[in-house]
């Protein structure tokens, strides 16, 4: 894939997975996955994948965390967390923690499928939920939670040369993990791993 390839949206809409097939993870009506042998430290979350409907084309829309959180601070992130007791499933916990922390109402966003679901080092079993956001969205941030909201072309994400793997420590291990650096932001470890996701699947055949 490169710089020239920019899918439309209805290729986006068959690479991912539809709606009526979310990947699988149980215990959003619980607290934590603890029902399950071995995963009692796993936690049921939800991000939303933003896709920005502008003019000059498809964006997608990531927030940098407020720097002064305990966990993963200044970290680029898309906007998401734990799923609630409340929270109806995936969409709806990926809807109302987007609102939270940008102030994009969910009338401005189009849910339209999911990537492939994947555990972090940090507890979390995360649903990515893909979603078209309107153009002129209104942007209020959470300044407890986020430091910044921007947006980078698809295309650029979707260049092989610009995701690359590293290798880093973890908790004494040694761990590969995917990175990528736009205009001094680094993205990496869970969020670009599902961007590495999206690519893999619009190159599937």
């Amino acid at each position: 894939m490169n710089m020239a390839y920019v899918p439309d949206e209805e290729r986006l809409r068959r690479s991912v997975r539809p709606l009526d097939d979310p990947p699988t993870v149980r215990g959003w009506d619980a607290e934590d996955l603890s029902d399950l042998p071995g995963e009692a430290a796993l936690r049921a979350a939800a991000v939303l994948v933003p896709f920005v409907r502008r003019s000059s084309g498809l964006t997608v829309l990531f927030t940098r965390r407020a720097s002064h959180l305990r966990h993963h601070a200044g970290q680029i992130s898309f906007p998401g967390g734990a799923i609630d007791p409340g929270d109806a499933d995936a969409i709806a916990a990926a809807l109302r923690e987007t609102g939270e922390e940008t102030g994009i109402v969910p009338a401005d966003i189009e849910p339209f499928g999911y990537l492939d679901g994947f555990d972090t080092v940090s507890g979390y079993r995360v649903v990515p939920v893909t979603g078209f956001v309107r153009e002129g969205y209104s942007l209020r941030m959470h300044e407890g939670e986020v430091d910044e909201v921007f947006e980078v072309p698809l295309p650029f994400l979707l260049d092989a040369g610009n995701l690359r793997r590293e290798s880093i420590h973890w908790e004494g291990r040694a761990r590969t993990i995917y990175a990528l650096d736009w205009q001094g932001r680094r993205i990496w470890g869970a969020t670009a791993a599902v961007l590495k996701n999206l690519v893999d699947r619009l190159e599937a055949p």
